[in-house]
């Protein structure tokens, strides 16, 4: 098992694109076609292009090869569209249900491919023979697999305890779980598979941003108790959450990218937030210690991959790769801090039955005294049980005198047989009567 776990990684490692395979030429002003593009000078590619997005175009070019075997060209971005290829001044057709865009070609000649995009260049791009292509394809859909059951079962796991604990925290999680996992098959491009319109794909991805900021909202002010330690804080994640789903309208309707961007930085900037207030309350038990560290790489790599790269910029230099393993350790540390949250939760269940035997109790036997007060109260006298509910109104002996007519001195010998009566030494006893 191990061997085959270390050829897959020396396959990845291996399959990777010559540098001296791939060039590319970066047409600022998209002034170049293909039937003038040969005339230009390329440059080797050395990394993957990343840069904010100016508008301009980029050109790759795969020289020509003294080879029998058929290689496939494939840019990983779900962005990277509008692509074309093309060979001896004829378009290359894309693949179909391929989840990016691909296209395969012999290498008897040089072959260019055009791409553009509305949002930021980030242009990863992959060259393999067919055959390889095709198994590093089978690898990673068998990857892509795995963690989509992982999640699945998880999602499971937490409505399971939904179910037997109505507590909201499990169910919030199961749909947040949901909604990173359908980030990641968009991400993936897997609903190109089913050859899904691309406007729909966008729809979705719009969707989803709202789902996600709704749900893990949600989930952390029900799993971190919020609004017992911060209960203010709810207002403006709130508002945050009030902006995006306005940006999400204005981007179907004005389709500028600048909206688009500043929707994944409100999204990057509540997801932070929470993050942050559970460092704050890192200390106050395991479930959140374990929150804490569960958000650290999906988190971060995930502001790299989808904010950051929008301006051009990668300080973790992040790929799709990346965000899985920050996804899987995210689903894995998460489930453990759900386990502890349950335990914690029968704590406090045992304990509050306990509080409600013991208080159950108590109300027994005070129903039982104030049972026997009652009967204590059928001995007194007409004239003192009026005297006694004039002592309840917290009237004085000179005051009920007056109320009833008689002088003090009668008065105080009705208080003094009602206190024998009822085996009493105070009048604060009888208040508590």
């Amino acid at each position: 098992m191990k061997f085959k776990v270390l050829l897959i990684f020396l396959f990845f490692v291996v399959s990777t694109f010559s540098q001296s395979d791939v060039y590319y030429f970066k047409d600022a002003s998209s002034s170049f076609s293909y039937k003038d593009i040969d005339k230009v000078e390329f440059k080797p590619l050395e990394k993957d292009i990343l840069e904010e997005k100016s508008g301009a175009t980029f050109w790759f070019k795969i020289p020509a090869n003294k080879t029998y075997l058929s290689y496939i060209f494939r840019i990983i971005s779900i962005r990277a569209t509008n692509a074309k290829a093309y060979q001896n001044l004829r378009e290359i057709k894309k693949l179909k249900n391929q989840r990016y865009s691909s296209f395969k070609f012999s290498r008897e000649a040089p072959i260019y491919i055009k791409v553009s995009s509305n949002f930021s260049a980030y242009f990863p791009v992959e060259l393999n023979t067919e055959e390889d292509a095709a198994f590093k394809e089978k690898v990673q859909l068998l990857i892509d697999g795995f963690y989509y059951g992982v999640a699945f079962l998880v999602i499971l796991f937490s409505l399971n305890y939904f179910y037997f604990f109505r507590d909201n925290s499990f169910l919030y999680h199961a749909i947040l779980l949901a909604s990173l996992t359908f980030s990641f098959i968009l991400s993936d491009g897997i609903l190109h598979l089913f050859n899904v319109d691309e406007k729909y794909i966008q729809f979705l991805i719009l969707l989803n941003f709202t789902v996600l900021a709704y749900f893990a909202s949600k989930f952390a002010n029900s799993f971190l108790l919020l609004d017992i330690y911060y209960p203010k804080v709810k207002k403006y994640t709130y508002t945050i959450g009030v902006g995006i789903i306005l940006f999400v309208i204005l981007f179907l309707i004005f389709k500028k990218n600048e909206l688009y961007i500043t929707l994944g930085v409100l999204t990057a900037i509540l997801l932070f937030i929470y993050w942050f207030l559970g460092v704050l309350l890192f200390k106050e038990n395991t479930h959140t210690k374990l929150f804490t560290f569960s958000y650290v790489i999906i988190l971060f790599s995930g502001i790299d991959f989808f904010i950051l790269k929008n301006f051009g910029i990668s300080l973790f230099e992040t790929n799709a790769t990346n965000l899985k393993i920050g996804g899987f350790i995210q689903i894995i540390i998460l489930s453990f801090a759900v386990l502890y949250r349950e335990k914690d939760l029968r704590k406090y269940n045992s304990l509050m039955k306990k509080d409600i035997i013991k208080f159950s109790k108590e109300i027994e036997q005070l129903t039982v005294q104030e049972e026997s007060i009652k009967i204590n109260l059928d001995v007194l006298s007409f004239r003192e049980r009026e005297i006694f509910n004039l002592i309840v109104s917290s009237k004085s002996n000179k005051e009920i005198a007056a109320e009833v007519n008689i002088s003090v001195n009668t008065v105080k010998f009705h208080v003094k047989n009602i206190y024998g009566k009822l085996n009493i030494k105070s009048r604060k006893e009888v208040l508590k009567i």
